[in-house]
């Protein structure tokens, strides 16, 4: 009966892997993952123009992102370790980046039958702490970053934008090179999988090295997921910086006259595509609209 036991055993093994494990997929898939939100911030703190008497809760996600050469994130959210890190900040920061409703990325891809082996690639649109959150809890994956970012983050990044214990550990950092092919206005990108499905462009300005990602669906449905470089969608159509005040208390931008002339250019194709849909990552009403895990955008 023993012998018996130790031949099923890898059976069942590897039988609960093939039940368990993420789906195959045929064509291109989209679902964003909310991990928290915001305590909440009068919509003036968020967006130039923004109203005092609005209050915003900005959200904190992943987006899974499904194509039949690889399964990836870009951004974790807030993860299960999160907390401990968040800890280190002061009183204020802690009180002006308050979160809440944390559901992290791996608990809600495992609540669905994924492990976190499924995932072959993470792939931060920044390294600030909301979008790196949960990479402690995806260890072993590779992460993929822009030129720059990585570096600032180690040697010049502090509490509260970068968390020192989600870049510890050890970890493949993999450099991705943009190439001298124009796309949407932007003078260099990279086609991911070489299909035309998901173009790379360099945002560098909230921080250097942040990523933008355009993603063109198998329903002709396209969207471009822009990280920080805005908060909002009014901020995007309105050409609308984050307010002055806030740059000057908490220096969000590493460079904010490079990020308002990205910000500038995304407004401006804005105005060219209006149906191309821009994702800031943290507007909470925007996020509303997308298919959110485990539904897709397909």
């Amino acid at each position: 009966m023993k012998r018996f036991s130790l031949l099923v055993a890898p059976i069942l093994l590897a039988c609960s892997s093939l039940l368990f494990a993420a789906p195959a997929v045929e064509h291109l898939r989209l679902s964003l993952i909310p991990t928290a939100v915001s305590s909440g911030a009068a919509e003036a703190m968020v967006v130039s123009g923004g109203r005092w008497t609005t209050k915003r809760h900005l959200v904190h996600a992943a987006v899974l992102i499904e194509h039949p050469k690889g399964h990836f994130l870009f951004d974790t959210g807030l993860g299960r370790q999160t907390a401990e890190a968040f800890a280190r900040n002061n009183w204020i920061n802690r009180t002006l980046l308050a979160y809440e409703q944390l559901n992290p990325a791996r608990d809600q891809l495992e609540a669905a039958g994924y492990s976190a082996n499924d995932i072959d690639f993470i792939l931060p649109s920044h390294l600030h702490w909301d979008h790196l959150g949960g990479l402690p809890d995806f260890p072993g994956i590779p992460v993929k970053v822009l030129p720059g970012a990585l570096e600032e983050a180690r040697d010049h990044g502090e509490p509260p934008a970068f968390l020192a214990e989600q870049l510890e550990g050890e970890r493949e950092w993999q450099q991705i090179e943009l190439n001298n092919t124009p796309y949407q206005g932007f003078e260099r990108s990279l086609d991911l999988f070489g299909d035309g499905q998901l173009i790379l462009v360099d945002l560098s300005g909230h921080t250097a090295g942040q990523a933008g990602l355009f993603v063109n669906l198998p329903s002709g449905k396209r969207l471009f997921l822009i990280g920080d470089t805005s908060w909002t969608e009014r901020g995007v159509e309105q050409n609308k910086p984050r307010p002055v005040f806030v740059q000057w208390l908490s220096h969000v931008d590493s460079d904010r006259e490079r990020n308002s002339q990205q910000l500038k250019r995304v407004h401006e194709l804005h105005l060219r595509d209006p149906e191309l849909l821009i994702i800031p990552a943290h507007d909470e009403f925007v996020a509303a609209g997308l298919a959110q895990f485990p539904t897709f955008e397909e």
